[in-house]
């Protein structure tokens, strides 16, 4: 998880982020840094992430996303 929020902070240096913050409706990622967080995610942990997976239940939160990460790596990050 600490993987996670600290490429959001990162990306959003002056956003307030935990687990439960909503990403997209917080106004912590938009269109652009999304592009960005995917990237990110792919190189920190080594997964490929598909447009057709970047949607709301997978990126709601950085809990949605931690969730989403694990299945993909079928272990928990």
């Amino acid at each position: 998880m600490e993987t996670i929020l600290n490429i959001l902070r990162e990306i959003n240096p002056t956003a307030q982020v935990d687990e439960t913050t909503e990403l997209m409706e917080e106004g912590v990622l938009d269109s652009m840094s999304m592009v960005m967080f995917v990237s990110a995610l792919c190189n920190a942990y080594d997964v490929d992430i598909s447009l057709r997976d970047v949607v709301p239940e997978n990126f709601a939160t950085p809990e949605c996303v931690r969730d989403f990460i694990a299945e993909l790596c079928g272990e928990e990050v």
